[in-house]
């Protein structure tokens, strides 16, 4: 099995610790690790290689951080610009034996049940080989509007055995999200999939053969630089001619032939701080534990910062996270907002938005459990 990457994203969510030069899957926060890094440790076990999938910058990013882990049967392939999920797998299909499973992940997902994930793994790719398009689907914990549901033919009972997917959802109203964790049959939509190279290209062309059309052409006109791990280079023009699209759009939503895991993983997209503060450890007082962060009468705070000491003075419920050059102040449960931010000050041309933050935070996750 190939462990086929996505590293996109600009990482406007967790600003200002993500820039788009240095978006959040790169950032070592997590006991000394990327998610990117995470995720390629996390995979080894069942994949024998990765594929990259990236812009130029994220590939030296990438690069850096897989010598780090000696991982070195690695494959990449560049896209000048991005035109979503589906022409990227493509392309990264494209250059796979027909018949080689793959592992779709993104590269900034975090996963703490390990031994769940391993045997979910394991059910994808038997299913995987029977010819099914196999995608994971999180078992929901609470009736989030801020992912897209999965729903599903029967009520669980398929589980590791895959279910039929009936439809897919985008991201509901809470009314709509509360009926949906009510019924029983609906998963969080986890952006992974499972599947054979060669079945999902004829699925593509079935359902969306022009974009498989003008797949075929980028990728017979990529530039190769096998001196650099098989580079594979795309040019600008040929990616802009590939319809974009997702592949739930192009592909997923329009089979007959999908299947999907139930996955009760600890999975987070940390997505947001207020993601991002459930998964690291709290004192007593429900603040983020912090060398440099003194409190008094505060409270279920999140605290990040690397060189100046952070006092809070009857506080509760706020975000701070404080960089080199930006320090971010906000109420829990507003931090989507930060793309506002951001947007102004890609209005000013500012580098804040692209440029490093020379953030040398480190901070330990909760336990990962087995």
């Amino acid at each position: 099995m190939i462990n086929i990457i996505l590293c996109g994203g600009s990482g406007t969510r967790l600003w200002p610790i993500s820039r788009s030069y240095f978006p959040k899957q790169f950032v070592q926060l997590f006991d000394g690790q990327s998610l990117f890094q995470k995720a390629v440790t996390r995979n080894r076990k069942f994949c024998e290689s990765q594929f990259i999938v990236s812009n130029a910058e994220q590939y030296f990013l990438a690069k850096d951080q897989l010598a780090e882990l000696n991982a070195d049967k690695n494959q990449y392939l560049l896209e000048p610009v991005g035109r979503n999920t589906a022409p990227a797998i493509a392309l990264a299909c494209m250059a796979i034996d027909p018949e080689e499973v793959v592992l779709v992940t993104p590269s900034d997902q975090l996963i703490q049940k390990q031994s769940a994930y391993e045997e979910v793994l394991q059910s994808a790719e038997t299913l995987s080989k029977a010819g099914h398009l196999v995608t994971f689907g999180i078992t929901p914990t609470r009736p989030e509007t801020g992912f897209g549901y999965i729903e599903t033919a029967r009520d669980g009972k398929g589980g590791h055995r895959g279910e039929l997917v009936v439809a897919f959802h985008e991201k509901p109203e809470l009314e709509k999200a509360t009926e949906y964790l009510a019924a029983g049959n609906y998963y969080w939509n986890s952006g992974m999939f499972c599947f054979k190279a060669g079945v999902f290209l004829k699925e593509l062309g079935q359902h969306h053969p022009e974009m498989l059309k003008m797949a075929q052409v980028a990728y017979s006109s990529r530039k190769v630089d096998p001196s650099e791990g098989h580079l594979n280079r795309i040019q600008h023009d040929d990616m802009m001619n590939i319809p974009k699209d997702s592949i739930d759009y192009a592909v997923m939503e329009k089979s007959d032939n999908v299947v999907v895991v139930a996955s009760d993983i600890a999975w987070s997209d940390l997505g947001s701080f207020e993601a991002l503060y459930e998964e690291l450890p709290q004192d007593e007082l429900g603040n983020t534990t912090h060398d440099k962060h003194f409190s008094v009468d505060s409270t279920n705070n999140l605290i990040l910062g690397s060189n100046r000491t952070i006092a809070t003075l009857d506080v509760e419920d706020l975000l701070i996270v404080d960089t080199a050059d930006a320090l971010l102040v906000s109420k829990k449960g507003s931090s989507q907002k930060v793309k506002q931010v951001v947007a102004q000050l890609e209005q000013q041309g500012s580098a804040l938005t692209h440029s490093h933050s020379d953030m040398t935070l480190q901070v330990q996750m909760k336990p990962s459990e087995a």
